[in-house]
């Protein structure tokens, strides 16, 4: 992981922890970086799942049915955020 910093958990999930790795055939430590990576991921889905729920699709189709060359028109600024 990015961060070496040492957590605390109990007795029983540490033995947990392990008994996963070596059922997964890797150490704690590959598997605490697996799950980190898992993590970060669901955080990705859902900042995109975010910026879906604000997209304006009408201005997407507007941009994108323009012919080349053509300069921005006003309306197709990147809105500020409310």
């Amino acid at each position: 992981m990015a961060d070496d910093a040492a957590i605390h958990v109990t007795k029983e999930l540490s033995e947990a922890l392990e008994a996963e790795a070596k059922r997964a055939g890797m150490s704690v430590d590959a598997l605490a970086e697996a799950i980190a990576r898992h993590l970060e991921a669901r955080k990705t889905l859902a900042h995109f799942a975010a910026l879906k729920a604000d997209a304006d699709l009408d201005l997407l189709d507007r941009v994108l049915a323009r012919r080349g060359g053509e300069t921005p028109a006003e309306d197709d600024r990147t809105p500020t955020r409310r």
